[in-house]
């Protein structure tokens, strides 16, 4: 969120500098890694016009960086009769279009996957390349004139009623607005400046499967609406991501974790695949760790008071919004 934020307002011409503690790429947050689902199959029609309005500035931002960072590939809801029933209705109030398949039609389809119930497919879900995308804003925001620095955290903050002084191990800044996007750190940055809502940290897992020699499925991303939630979609080059959402170990303190994923978690996951993606082979090829931010009803916190505006807390669901958080976040700051 905060390359997104540098990029928009360098493009407007602001004086940014952009601020990252870790080294370019690195793994330590939310939002690395090769793939993220983008989708506009929400249960609340707030959520699906918001997707809407991120959708357009996506291909924006593609067009004007020439990278592709978002790719189209359909998107599968299925499981929980009343839980899909609640996101096409959400979808239809927002003039989404979408189509049902029974379940025979829908394995035909995708053969690598198993139907129970009624399928939802729509066509404008797809995945974000992480990966590529953050490093394409930061790159951006360079291009367009912002100051950008990796491996330099914020040592201490002093807000002013007209400015925001911050001082880092290697340089000092005072600017008129200081922009916080710091997920996980969010907390120890301005807990004790900005009234923040309750914050749950957790280290969620993700698994790579690869596809059987046999399998034919063109993969769309997907999300299995059971007990547990859970989720995949098609990482190039690595296989098929499927995970768990919200299942993660609730941490304190970001930087005080084993970067471990629990056999208890992998093993459960092998045998959803076993069960319900008989197109992979039920082993998992890699295995990760991130972190989720979390606020009690997974709403973002997206905010300005005085001369900091606090854009974190995406709750597990942000990346499909960057460039409209982005947007958002330096519409705060041009106030």
């Amino acid at each position: 969120m905060g390359s997104a934020t540098a990029w928009w307002l360098a493009r407007r011409g602001r004086n940014v500098v952009l601020l990252e503690q870790f080294e370019q790429g690195h793994q330590r947050g939310s939002s690395h890694g090769g793939s993220r689902i983008f989708r506009l199959a929400y249960d609340d029609v707030r959520w699906v016009r918001r997707c809407q309005e991120a959708l357009p500035l996506w291909r924006e931002a593609m067009d004007v960086l020439q990278v592709p960072m978002l790719e189209i590939t359909g998107g599968i809801d299925h499981g929980n009769p009343e839980s899909v029933q609640a996101v096409a209705n959400a979808l239809e109030a927002a003039g989404a279009s979408f189509e049902w398949l029974a379940p025979e039609a829908a394995g035909e389809r995708w053969p690598g996957m198993r139907f129970e119930t009624p399928v939802l497919y729509q066509a404008d879900a797809g995945r974000c390349r992480a990966d590529v995308a953050l490093q394409a804003f930061a790159e951006g925001a360079g291009n367009a004139g912002a100051d950008v620095y990796f491996e330099q955290g914020v040592e201490e903050m002093t807000v002013h009623d007209d400015a925001v002084e911050v001082r880092t191990e290697y340089d000092d800044y005072v600017a008129p607005v200081a922009v916080v996007a710091a997920g996980a750190w969010v907390r120890s940055l301005v807990g004790e400046l900005v009234q923040l809502p309750p914050l749950t940290i957790t280290e969620e897992q993700t698994f790579h499967y690869l596809p059987k020699p046999d399998d034919r499925t063109a993969w769309s991303s997907y999300i299995h609406h059971l007990d547990v939630f859970r989720y995949g979609l098609e990482t190039p080059d690595e296989g098929i991501k499927v995970a768990e959402h919200h299942t993660g170990a609730v941490l304190t303190d970001p930087d005080e974790r084993a970067y471990d994923t629990s056999p208890e978690t992998e093993t459960r996951v092998n045998y959803y695949v076993e069960h319900w993606l008989p197109g992979l082979d039920p082993y998992a090829v890699t295995a990760a760790t991130c972190l989720y931010t979390s606020t009690p009803d997974h709403e973002f916190f997206v905010e300005r008071h005085g001369p900091l505006v606090v854009v974190s807390a995406c709750s597990g669901h942000g990346f499909k919004f960057t460039p409209l958080i982005g947007r958002m976040a330096a519409d705060l700051v041009m106030q």
